[in-house]
């Protein structure tokens, strides 16, 4: 009998111990819940506080309104004369503004450049296309001044890019028998 008792005891207790892991579970996943919201409202409203920084600073109101860092490094670069801003004119599509530092940029340092911020653009837009950039300088030079840059380790200077400067692609023609032209002049 002592034995139904006991069992009966701590059959009980088991239950009394299940219920109380549960609430003490439910507790737990309120609380959660509870700082997950105030996470969110957080974020949101360190992203409207951002937002109203932006828009009011005269360097960064030209800027998106989900602006990465880097953007905003750049701007202020820009705007204590670190950096140049360079226009790229892509035909049909809407001008990329990119910004290079001003001293030791070579014409690979402003590819890659111009590689990032058009990725950027991409991401904004929700745009899933990924683009052979292998492909695009291998048919297309960046023209400055109706001079293309052909060497990617030439500094930008010696182009005489400066400021606000504009630039375009230039497709690439092909020799035709390039071989036969080197022997020639050998």
């Amino acid at each position: 009998m002592d034995d139904i008792k006991e069992q009966n005891i701590s059959s009980n207790i088991d239950k009394l111990d299940g219920r109380t892991s549960e609430k003490k579970e439910k507790i737990v996943s309120d609380e959660n819940t509870k700082s997950d919201l105030d996470h969110q409202e957080l974020v949101k409203l360190t992203k409207e506080a951002i937002d109203n920084l932006i828009e009011s600073d005269p360097f960064l109101c030209g800027l998106p309104s989900n602006v990465t860092v880097e953007e905003i490094k750049a701007q202020i670069a820009v705007a204590q004369g670190q950096a140049i801003t360079l226009f790229l004119y892509r035909g049909e599509l809407p001008k990329l503004s990119i910004v290079v530092p001003t001293h030791t940029t070579t014409v690979l340092d402003l590819k890659r450049a111009i590689k990032r911020h058009t990725n950027l653009c991409f991401k904004r837009d929700n745009i899933k296309k990924k683009i052979s950039w292998r492909h695009v300088w291998k048919k297309y030079n960046l023209c400055f001044d109706n001079v293309q840059l052909l060497n990617d380790n030439e500094n930008l200077k010696t182009y005489g890019i400066t400021n606000k400067a504009e630039l375009h692609y230039v497709k690439k023609y092909r020799e035709k028998n390039k071989l036969r032209n080197i022997i020639k002049n050998a």
